[in-house]
């Protein structure tokens, strides 16, 4: 199972309400969201769109990011709403980052029912009561238990292991955009192939984004636009950065972003990629359009989850 991991912006939760045409495989695709805004009908409704294809949402209670980090009654509020209206697709899901992750999970999580309806976990840090945690976990409904790569040894033994996960950030981030020049195609992962075999149910990463979260941004020097694509020599998920050529300034985003639109489609082309995502790149290369920059992370994000359904 993949379990891409996405912020709740308005162009990650499009990405996914617009996968569902492909459709997304409920078997092989279960989204976490984590709310990052305190106005969560975007959220709820792409829950909605989702639950109508059968996908199941792990959706973050606890946020370490944006508007509602730590305060988890809205996003309670919004679970409670969601399945009063028949939603039966929403599985709660708690970070524990640190000590007071642990004692609030342990408490809302027992308040709520969520240990017999069903939870998940997402490990980014060993914490001191890793046994006390481990205890609740062996003898409740936890579904999903992500360990981050970064603690996987320490924290994997002990855990049931029917719900292991591995959360890994392969994307590399650049401080500036004209820095990809110098990694134009770079190894993105492998896991996809490998994480049954390393006894895991499920494995997650921060897609063609990466675990840094920004509020909002400045207008670009360079045009980068970020593609995954599956290396024909190996089992391996490569990553290649489109990057457009005149970055001396901000001005002509519009022109840069041509610039390397002409790139990737002639990869592209090339590679024989035809996903959602790519054709509508082809058809903005067609008519020489612009949609903006949220647009062109949104494709990105698309392509790289139907990417990884079609390996699994």
């Amino acid at each position: 199972m993949y379990l891409p991991f996405l912020r709740g912006k308005q162009f990650e939760l499009l990405a996914l309400r617009e996968l569902t045409t492909l459709p997304l495989v409920a078997t092989k695709v279960t989204p976490i969201i984590e709310p990052v805004k305190k106005d969560l009908k975007s959220v709820e409704t792409a829950i909605r769109t989702l639950s109508t294809y059968g996908i199941n949402v792990l959706l973050i209670v606890n946020p370490e990011q944006g508007d509602l980090k730590k305060d988890y009654v809205l996003i309670e509020q919004s679970i409670d709403r969601l399945r009063k209206s028949g939603l039966d697709n929403i599985v709660p899901t708690y970070i524990i980052a640190n000590e007071r992750d642990f004692t609030f999970f342990s408490a809302d999580a027992k308040s709520r029912g969520y240990l017999t309806t069903g939870y998940a976990l997402v490990h980014l840090n060993q914490i001191s009561k890793a046994a006390e945690l481990k205890e609740i976990a062996a003898n409740s409904n936890l579904r999903y238990n992500l360990i981050h790569v970064n603690h996987l040894i320490a924290l994997r033994r002990g855990f049931p292991i029917s719900s292991l996960g591995i959360l890994s950030d392969p994307f590399v981030k650049q401080k500036r955009n004209v820095d990809y020049e110098e990694s134009e195609d770079e190894i993105f992962s492998s896991d996809h192939f490998y994480y049954r075999d390393e006894g895991f149910t499920a494995f997650s990463d921060y897609l063609t984004i990466g675990t840094e979260y920004i509020e909002g941004g400045m207008l670009p020097y360079a045009v980068v636009i970020h593609l995954t694509y599956k290396d024909k020599e190996s089992e391996n998920v490569r990553i290649r950065h489109f990057l457009s050529d005149n970055n001396l300034d901000t001005s002509d985003t519009a022109g840069k972003f041509g610039e390397a639109l002409a790139k990737l489609v002639e990869f592209i082309d090339e590679q024989g990629i035809h996903t959602l995502a790519s054709e509508q790149f082809r058809d903005y290369h067609n008519r020489g359009a612009y949609p903006g920059l949220g647009v062109i992370k949104k494709l990105s994000l698309m392509h790289h989850i139907e990417l990884i359904q079609s390996l699994i």
